[in-house]
């Protein structure tokens, strides 16, 4: 059912930790133990997913969705934020599968510091689905750890939903015919068209 979201506050919903990978995504309130690396607080809410890097160089984990079908859908978008703070941060990557995750392919990926402090807002990121619309798809967030433990990267503010376009215009003003009201009270006419 859309819209669908996921902000980790009461554990990770109907996502699930690749059980074959380095390491799992740990789920945290407040700021990540290491400094100089990761967000003092979630996106949204209380609660968001990161990597911890500690002890934990160049390493990969993997956070599967559940499987989304995208048949009832025109416009579909997902959405999530993202901090990713830290001198030797890694990658981060989000992959999509139509076959029901025997294989996926990257729609996004962001390397390297992007936040300038733990403090420092989030980042949003939407990513338009509508080239799988009628397809039932699966997600995964893929997180590559840097080379120290300064690469505490993390997601919050998960969504799937339909992105209304803003494709109407007005065309004309039909009355007044001089084109500005000349009361509070006064009828207004307009013409809209779908662009």
């Amino acid at each position: 059912t859309f819209p669908y979201s996921e902000g980790f506050e009461s554990g990770i919903g109907s996502w699930s930790q690749d059980g074959s990978d380095d390491f799992d995504w740990s789920r945290n309130n407040g700021g990540t133990p290491s400094g100089n690396t990761g967000p003092n607080s979630a996106s949204n809410g209380n609660w968001y997913l990161y990597t911890e890097a500690s002890s934990n160089f160049n390493n990969t984990g993997n956070l599967f969705s559940p499987c989304f079908d995208l048949s009832g859908i025109s416009n579909p978008e997902f959405s999530f934020s993202y901090h990713m703070y830290g001198s030797n941060m890694g990658t981060l990557n989000i992959d999509i599968s139509t076959n029901g995750g025997s294989s996926y392919n990257n729609i996004w990926s962001q390397t390297g510091q992007v936040q300038t402090s733990s403090s420092s807002s989030w980042n949003q990121v939407s990513i338009d689905l509508s080239p799988y619309t009628g397809q039932t798809i699966k997600l995964r967030i893929n997180g590559v750890t840097g080379p120290s433990y300064r690469s505490d990267m993390a997601i919050d503010d998960i969504s799937i939903y339909e992105q209304y376009y803003n494709d109407l215009s007005v065309t004309a003003i039909e009355k007044p015919i001089n084109g500005a009201a000349t009361s509070s009270s006064q009828e207004i006419k307009v013409k809209i068209v779908e662009s």
